[in-house]
């Protein structure tokens, strides 16, 4: 009788040191998720009341220098860029954008002449919407894109959801760190002979992704939001391996300017595609060519737009 009721409180002290265990794990769970959630949040410009939001993948994250936008334009703006998003993603992130921020004025779309064509971004983009799963949005898309023991692994352990780059970011965004650290130029004879060889991203624009584009532009549309699709330049050895195809995806652009009220098409190809001096690569600026495109661009705004 006796060692049955020591075995009984055994039982009652392991099951407590269990569930105390268990609720520290909780709390210290939540408790890196808010921090880093809250890092991102600061990183991205979400739930704020800026009036101006960048959005795009790293092609626009290297090329606008944001800090240097708010301090010339005198108004806090909004950069959510990720790395490798598709044209799906991108409608996610600006369905973010207008649930987070009501009082947007101004949505900076960056836009290429790839980015109709789905192949060749990364297949696990979806990864780096974990953080947000805390939205229904962005909890259905990562349940239809990740395996069922992905999903409740990162659905249930939250702090698994973030990456070293998702954890970098949280962290730059509490810093307010946004510099560009692609240093040096673009090899020509590499991408010359990339080239050469045909071993460079086709365009192959699908309808489907149009489609997408279109309902994305008039959704901000209808919320009587101004748009400007800007084109960061890419270089022009780059846009004319496919010359034909690439021009036909710029009058696609300017197309798009007249068919939507409040849309309008900037095209820096014009001015610095032929400077190769300011690519880190083929696609993406160095801080030398942020710094004039976003200086190009601070003075087409303070020309044509306010946010009053």
């Amino acid at each position: 009788m006796i060692k049955k009721h020591s075995s009984n409180k055994s039982l009652k002290e392991y099951l407590k040191k269990g569930l105390l265990f268990l609720l520290l794990l909780i709390i210290l769970d939540n408790g890196i998720n808010y921090f880093l959630l809250n890092g991102l949040y600061q990183y991205y410009g979400l739930y704020n009341k800026n009036k101006i939001a960048l959005v795009g993948h790293s092609h626009l994250m290297l090329g606008i220098d944001k800090v240097k936008m708010e301090k010339e334009l005198h108004v806090n703006i909004s950069k959510y860029t990720r790395e490798g998003v598709n044209i799906v993603e991108r409608d996610l992130m600006i369905n973010q954008l207008l649930k987070s921020n009501q009082q947007l004025k101004l949505i900076v779309y960056a836009v290429d002449a790839w980015m109709f064509t789905g192949e060749g971004l990364s297949k696990n983009s979806y990864k780096q919407f974990y953080p947000f799963m805390g939205e229904n949005t962005i909890k259905n898309y990562v349940y239809k894109n990740a395996s069922l023991e992905d999903y409740w692994q990162h659905r249930l352990i939250k702090s698994s959801r973030y990456n070293e780059g998702l954890v970098s970011g949280s962290f730059r965004g509490y810093l307010k760190s946004w510099d560009n650290l692609k240093v040096g130029a673009v090899d020509t004879i590499t991408l010359d002979s990339d080239i050469k060889k045909g071993n460079f991203r086709r365009i192959v624009s699908s309808s489907k992704n149009r489609r997408i584009f279109e309902n994305t532009i008039k959704k901000i549309s209808e919320k009587n939001i101004k748009t400007i699709l800007l084109y960061v330049p890419t270089t022009s050895r780059y846009n004319n391996a496919e010359m034909e195809k690439f021009n036909l995806e710029i009058a696609y652009f300017k197309s798009i300017e007249s068919k939507f009220k409040n849309v309008i098409f900037l095209d820096y190809n014009v001015l610095y595609s032929s400077n190769t001096s300011l690519f880190y690569d083929r696609i993406h600026l160095n801080p030398e060519g942020q710094k004039l495109v976003t200086n190009s661009f601070i003075e087409y705004l303070q020309k044509h737009f306010t946010t009053n």
